[in-house]
């Protein structure tokens, strides 16, 4: 199972962001790269604890599912919801969101302190932080194409 604490898989996902420009286009869902970097590196302050959420009413849903999200090797499906402090509806700058997501990422696997809750799962451990951020960033960068 690929977790953004495991440093191969770290700079798998950093290199892929690499490959992103200003001109990627999504192949399916509503951002353009610039908002799904910034999208990408609110997920990642969700997990530092940074980015304060509310529990979703569906969290009861979240929890008896969470073992099958998370520790399936399936990617996570595409449109699927997302927590609304992570949505990004403004226009946001390419180059400053590169950077901010790349530093989340650095920041999260430098640390040893994670938020406890995931709005949709409930209670996370550490492992779970890490495979669920690595499927995360992995989604949205198969969005777009790296």
């Amino acid at each position: 199972m690929k977790t953004i604490f495991n440093e191969a898989d770290k700079n798998e996902i950093l290199q892929r962001i690499e490959k992103l420009t200003p001109e990627s286009k999504a192949l399916w869902g509503k951002m353009n790269v610039s908002q799904m970097l910034a999208h990408c590196a609110k997920g990642i302050e969700m997990a530092t604890g940074e980015l304060k959420t509310k529990s979703s009413p569906m969290q009861f849903i979240g929890r008896r599912i969470k073992k099958k999200v998370i520790y399936s090797n399936d990617p996570f499906r595409k449109n699927s919801p997302t927590a609304q402090e992570l949505t990004i509806a403004d226009p946001q700058e390419f180059s400053q969101g590169k950077v901010n997501f790349i530093a989340t990422i650095k920041k999260l696997t430098s640390e040893t302190t994670k938020a406890e809750k995931h709005p949709f799962f409930g209670k996370m451990t550490s492992e779970e932080w890490g495979i669920i951020n690595y499927k995360h960033a992995d989604h949205h960068l198969r969005q777009f194409g790296v």
